[in-house]
């Protein structure tokens, strides 16, 4: 009977120690991570600053009314050509046609009493020489004649004024271009001033880019920017042809660039500027999904066999997805990607990749 229980004993035992071999083997089994793998390789990379710019036209103008009154016509609208000299709109011109014939009326008054008052001081002067009059009721006729002079060419400023003022109720574009905005429309009163139509030229067009006041440092006249229109099939490349002196209540400054319109970039719209800064040659890159953040630092995991190794790094410029590694790893190297951030110094892994990588 004994010897039985020890048996039953024996094979209970044998049978519980097989079971945890097996278990064993399983957790080995699933400590293995899967993941894909990428390869870090060299390639020459820019450096850049990215900001939203806006659009000016240097030669845009805002046309004012010079004088007051009535709209008696408007010839053109928005978003119409106009030629430099182009007639835009009339002013009801009844006022300032009076105001010339009033003028005009007063410069003849003027002359007609300066040409008499002339040929009395004339007179005077062959009176004095005859002893029949003294030299005082010279000087007084002389003296009036001075006034009447006076009085004329203050009759011919007021006759050109009011001519200045006949000829600004019809309102002529000062500039070549499109019609941006008309605020006016027939049968409007407008005040001295008030604005009647904005003309942008857009032949030559300026880009303003803000900047935070920290990247001052890195931003350059002559730096090369890319211009991205929404819309545009192709970004324009052109230098930085300006910078502000002084960082402003918003502590931005400006850097400008100036390029010619393509013909369909208009003043007021948001451009995407990309302003290269430096320029790496043969910078090493991995995927972003490579780098992992641990408490030490970002770590890269070369592969080896099926080995995962950790291999701290510093890093750099991200671009297109993808990160410089400034030190720590060379081109060329095998490393985790997908699955990276599940591994350990050490970790056994299982390479599932789709693009033929193998470590």
């Amino acid at each position: 009977m004994k010897s039985f229980m020890l048996l039953f004993i024996a094979a209970w035992l044998l049978s519980g120690c097989g079971k945890d071999q097996k278990d064993e083997a399983a957790e080995v089994q699933v400590r293995s991570v899967k993941i894909t793998t990428a390869v870090s390789v060299a390639q020459d990379i820019e450096v850049s600053e990215t900001a939203l710019g806006r659009i000016i036209d240097p030669v845009a103008a805002t046309i004012g009314a010079e004088v007051p009154g009535r709209v008696e016509s408007v010839l053109v609208d928005a978003g119409v050509a106009v030629s430099k000299g182009q007639l835009l709109a009339v002013l009801d011109d009844a006022d300032a046609k009076s105001a010339v014939a009033k003028a005009e009326a007063e410069l003849k008054r003027l002359q007609a009493q300066q040409q008499a008052q002339r040929s009395l001081v004339n007179r005077y002067q062959d009176m004095i020489e005859k002893n029949f009059i003294s030299k005082t009721v010279l000087e007084q006729a002389q003296a009036q004649l001075d006034v009447l002079q006076q009085g004329e060419q203050a009759a011919e400023a007021g006759l050109n004024q009011a001519r200045n003022n006949l000829q600004r109720t019809r309102i002529i574009s000062p500039v070549a271009g499109r019609v941006e905005q008309r605020l006016i429309a027939a049968g409007d009163y407008i005040g001295l001033g008030k604005p009647m139509f904005s003309i942008a030229a857009g032949k030559r067009l300026i880009v303003s880019i803000p900047l935070p006041e920290t990247r001052a440092a890195h931003i350059e006249k002559g730096q090369m920017v890319r211009l991205h229109l929404a819309g545009a099939t192709k970004p324009i490349t052109a230098p930085i042809t300006d910078l502000t002196p002084m960082v402003g209540r918003s502590n931005a400054f400006e850097a400008r660039v100036e390029i010619d319109n393509p013909g369909h970039w208009r003043p007021g719209a948001s451009v995407t500027a990309e302003i290269i800064t430096d320029h790496h040659n043969g910078a090493v890159m991995v995927p972003e999904e490579c780098v992992v953040l641990r408490p030490a630092g970002s770590v890269i995991y070369r592969i080896t066999g099926n080995i995962a190794h950790a291999v701290p790094v510093t890093t750099g410029v991200h671009s297109d997805g993808r990160i410089e590694l400034i030190s720590g790893l060379a081109a060329g190297e095998v490393i985790a990607a997908e699955g990276a951030a599940y591994l350990s110094d050490g970790a056994q892994v299982e390479v599932h990749n789709t693009d033929g990588v193998k470590p």
